[in-house]
């Protein structure tokens, strides 16, 4: 695993310059004092789905037929992927959530505590949809995958319409009852559960996907 990993990490070599101005742009809308959590969650999503660009470069003119040729399992290539998603939104994480403290310090504001926790809090949900698109690029690809992601996407608006529609409909309030049975700590609780628990049923859906592939 320690081959690929490097692997990846040299390819995105190719992108410093795009990562570079995304730290500046990121800065930049710090320092015009945007909002912080948007764009600690913002800049960790982006980071974290060079994953996908990876995949792309594997697939890429016979890759997988020559990487498999190394000695290296299907259970570590689907492994690193996440691993490789951690490591880069990881990064980009860190250096985003010091800089945003570290405005909030210089301009005499308190909740460091809570910027810290709401950042946590979006790592995770990053890691969670980092859990839904590696399968879905694996098994579809770069195009097809592209595909199902947005249709996905499209049938999840679809349902919540459908839901506040029925609940205006029934006279129900899902917010207020929702408000009213979680509390914020059960919430900041649940969320890395959930999202640890989703990553490692996408891996060994991943794994799946990866041993029924012919190259």
């Amino acid at each position: 695993m320690k081959g690929l990993l490097i692997k990846d990490l040299l390819l995105l070599k190719n992108q410093q310059r795009f990562f570079l101005l995304f730290f500046l742009m990121s800065a930049g809308m710090l320092l015009a004092d945007f909002n912080s959590v948007f764009v600690i969650n913002y800049v960790t999503m982006i980071f974290s789905l060079f994953t996908l660009s990876s995949i792309s470069y594997d697939e890429f003119d016979n890759g997988y037929a020559f990487l498999f040729t190394l000695p290296i399992t299907r259970n570590q290539y689907a492994a690193e992927k996440y691993v490789f998603g951690l490591v880069t939104g990881g990064f980009a994480w860190i250096v985003v959530t010091v800089f945003a403290v570290s405005m909030n310090f210089f301009r005499g504001r308190a909740g460091a505590g809570e910027l810290v926790g709401m950042a946590f809090l979006y790592l995770f949900i990053s890691l969670l949809f980092l859990a839904v698109v590696v399968p879905v690029q694996l098994k579809f690809g770069a195009e097809k995958g592209r595909v199902v992601l947005i249709s996905m996407i499209g049938a999840i608006f679809a349902a919540g319409f459908v839901m506040i529609k029925a609940a205006k409909t029934l006279q129900i309030d899902f917010l207020s009852t929702a408000a009213a049975s979680l509390s914020p700590g059960l919430v900041i609780a649940a969320v890395p559960i959930i999202s640890l628990a989703a990553v490692f049923v996408s891996y060994f859906i991943s794994v799946k996907i990866m041993k029924k592939k012919q190259f």
